[in-house]
């Protein structure tokens, strides 16, 4: 029987003469591209081909069922000269999730500057730390009042001498407008719109700007303002 090489532009003259059904007979060999194309026009292959086992290739088994298998693991027990069974793990615990309220999804516009309250920072003896000149605003829009673990808001200020303060929580600052310079350990980054700034726990920062900036912040835990030290 003549062997046939069966290539894409074949399974496309079949599906043109309204063929549907392609028959392989043994000798014949399709292409990888020519089985794709049948399986993109609906053509159907009836395979009658003997499968190949080549002498180097392993013969397939068929794995025992959960049946025979605890029979097996049964018997090589009792071989050992003790009767115990298989224990089974129980399934794990489902991990902890924070929030207590999945489902109530909560929705915040981008805020204008001039919509957003002006805050005072001021350390445990009650001084004021960021100076009035550089117009410090802040907003929280995701808090506790949402069952949430973590925070986030928006913050803007402008050129000046800046402000610094020593964190006690990890917060995340994505710059939306303007450039926001973040000193720390007398190392400065410049962020600038769509950069993402991530300050550990601990750190002791210094925030300024050549301009003006305004920063969504995300912070764990969300009681961050319980937390500051300055």
């Amino acid at each position: 029987m003549e062997k046939r090489i069966i290539s894409k532009f074949d399974i496309e003259n079949l599906k043109s003469s309204g063929q549907t059904v392609l028959r392989l007979e043994p000798g014949d060999t399709l292409t990888p591209l020519a089985r794709d194309t049948a399986m993109e026009l609906g053509i159907k292959i009836q395979d009658s081909r003997e499968p190949i086992v080549h002498a180097s290739a392993p013969v397939p088994v068929a794995a025992p069922s959960d049946d025979k298998l605890e029979a097996i693991v049964k018997a090589v027990l009792e071989r050992m000269g003790t009767g115990a069974q298989p224990q089974v793990c129980a399934p794990c615990a489902t991990p902890k999730a924070y929030g207590s309220r999945p489902g109530q999804l909560k929705f915040a516009k981008l805020p204008k500057d001039c919509d957003m309250p002006t805050l005072e920072l001021r350390d445990a003896a009650g001084v004021l730390r960021n100076p009035p000149e550089i117009d410090f605003r802040l907003v929280d829009v995701i808090t506790l009042d949402d069952a949430a673990s973590i925070s986030g808001g928006f913050m803007s200020w402008h050129k000046g001498p800046g402000f610094s303060w020593t964190l006690n929580y990890d917060e995340i600052d994505y710059v939306v407008e303007g450039r926001m310079e973040i000193t720390c350990e007398a190392k400065t980054i410049y962020a600038d719109p769509g950069d993402t700034v991530f300050i550990p726990k601990g750190s002791s920062v210094h925030w300024n700007t050549p301009t003006w900036v305004k920063v969504y912040y995300v912070t764990f835990p969300s009681n961050w303002a319980d937390q500051i030290s300055i």
